[in-house]
């Protein structure tokens, strides 16, 4: 990657001194057990005391792999993030499914893939979606995890009164299931906010960048005939087995905000001509998967906000609510 020039960075939403809102503040019109209870379809204090024993996660059906993280360079010519100074960082990665239900197809459409990558002081974890967010806040939030739990009737308020949840139906319903977590893009739809270096733009500056996975492999879509083929149970296999001889790998991107663009609003999706930063390339070769850190992944969070320095977050309400959420879910599983 060529280093980038203030002419060309100046294009990028730049940010000083931001006042971030606290999550506490943030979660008030909604409360964290709330929000939880909504994910889990426990409304009241006896179903949840029985979803408690049923242990109940988001993305539950799901499984722990390993592997390292290359970062390049070159990204210290633009961005001053110390952590990615380092040469190979371990990785350990949470491939998914949405939703509560431990026994969703795998011939449905969505993948999803968490990783914390642990260097030598400091930690930097992911948690990605579909690149449309169907929430902007935690009011919709709430609604949709309550409403879709309702059927067909729930899903047709949220069409009909949530224009969030209805581009995210929209996109879902053109999303073809992938044949590998390999060949799937993953987003993180909330921005964060990244410290420039001295040379590329004013001291003390940070511009404002969302992550992008893109599958080195390439995506590709399943068929109607070749899903019927398959049983509803074969990402997990199809990836252990594929990277006994390769490694699944993903170039990971800094997609950054221009001038206007909504930061705060994980529904809005920026355009694909936004300037992209190299940040490096995730590698999966399941190398530490006898680590009983990998081993027992499932069993912890994987925290957005625990940031390296040279990364702050946003002030998007979203964003700033999941780690009180994935506590209380994570407490709910004990």
């Amino acid at each position: 990657m060529t280093s980038i020039k203030l002419t060309l960075l100046a294009k990028a939403c730049l940010i000083s001194g931001l006042a971030l809102t606290s999550p506490s503040l943030i979660a008030a019109e909604k409360t964290i057990p709330e929000l939880v209870d909504a994910v889990n379809g426990t409304p009241d204090a006896a179903s949840r005391e029985a979803g408690k024993n049923v242990k109940l996660r988001n993305h539950t059906k799901g499984f722990c792999t390993s592997g390292s993280f290359k970062p390049n360079p070159q990204l210290q010519q633009t961005l001053a993030i110390p952590f990615f100074n380092q040469d190979s960082i371990k990785v350990t990665a949470r491939f998914s499914l949405g939703g509560t239900n431990p026994q969703i197809s795998d011939k449905t459409a969505g993948r999803f893939m968490s990783l914390k990558i642990d260097g030598d002081k400091e930690n930097l974890n992911f948690v990605t979606n579909v690149p449309v967010f169907f929430a902007k806040n935690l009011e919709e939030f709430f609604n949709f995890q309550t409403k879709v739990k309702q059927g067909p009737e729930g899903k047709q308020w949220l069409i009909d009164n949530q224009p969030s949840a209805k581009a995210f139906f929209d996109h879902v319903k053109q999303l073809p299931p992938s044949p590998s977590f390999a060949n799937s893009r993953y987003f993180g739809v909330n921005s964060f906010l990244f410290s420039t270096q001295k040379n590329s733009v004013q001291q003390g500056e940070t511009v404002a960048g969302k992550w992008i996975f893109e599958p080195v492999a390439g995506t590709a879509g399943l068929s109607a005939s070749e899903l019927a083929n398959l049983s509803d149970d074969f990402l997990k296999a199809e990836l252990l087995e594929r990277i006994k001889t390769q490694p699944a790998q993903w170039n990971l991107y800094i997609q950054l905000a221009e001038m206007g663009d909504e930061i705060n609003d994980p529904t809005v999706i920026w355009p694909e001509t936004r300037q992209r930063l190299l940040v490096g390339q995730v590698r999966i070769n399941g190398e530490r998967d006898s680590d009983p850190q990998v081993q027992q992944c499932d069993k912890g969070i994987f925290n957005p906000l625990l940031l390296p320095k040279g990364i702050t977050a946003s002030a998007d309400p979203i964003l700033n609510a999941r780690t009180a959420a994935y506590v209380e879910s994570f407490i709910r599983r004990q």
